[in-house]
């Protein structure tokens, strides 16, 4: 199985406060900032309840402050493929997703008012021929999964647990962990 199309959600804290316009004033500045035209756009659909919240679009992937179930967190979506073997792309994936948890934490548009649990997190294909929602698919990715999140929580225990079994629903696994890190030192474990 070549694993494409991965996404990524943190969950943020229960105490933090989204507030999307300010998460566009980041969106925007990162688009100022960028050293390259990966940046497109970016589309605010905060008026949609429990919806993608304030969508940025790049090139490659997209970044979400996305509220699905009524849960806020931080949604990365990578768009098109990868190289590397499945080891490689998750970890790439989960990096990419910390580091912009970090910026979103520090950054001054937030006034401080995001944070993010590197305990609660969601991983899913976002691709249904690639990775069917069955067993085998559970078990394949679990492999895989499994050793970099040793790494990322080094001795906190932690769980991967299935979100829904119907097969009509894309593949998502919903990882819990004992581990109070911090993100950074989550990354830094990483090896990001």
């Amino acid at each position: 199985m070549d694993l494409q199309q991965i996404n990524i959600k943190v969950y943020a804290t229960e105490d933090s406060e989204v507030n999307y316009t300010n998460f566009i004033k980041v969106f925007n500045r990162w688009m100022v900032e960028a050293d390259s035209d990966d940046y497109l756009n970016y589309a605010d659909y905060s008026h949609v309840e429990a919806g993608p919240g304030v969508l940025l679009i790049l090139k490659q992937e997209n970044y979400s402050i996305d509220s699905a179930y009524h849960e806020p967190g931080f949604l990365y979506n990578r768009k098109h493929e990868v190289e590397g073997d499945n080891a490689e792309k998750i970890r790439l994936a989960l990096s990419e997703t910390l580091t912009k948890c970090q910026l979103l934490e520090t950054s001054e548009e937030l006034e401080n008012a995001i944070h993010f649990k590197g305990n609660d997190i969601l991983f899913m294909i976002n691709n249904r021929n690639i990775a069917p929602n069955t067993p085998e698919t559970a078990e394949t990715i679990q492999e895989h999964l499994e050793p970099i999140l040793k790494q990322m929580y080094g001795d906190d225990d932690f769980q991967i647990e299935r979100t829904s079994e119907d097969t009509r629903e894309r593949f998502a696994v919903r990882i819990s962990a004992s581990s109070d890190k911090q993100i950074p030192e989550l990354l830094s474990n990483l090896g990001g």
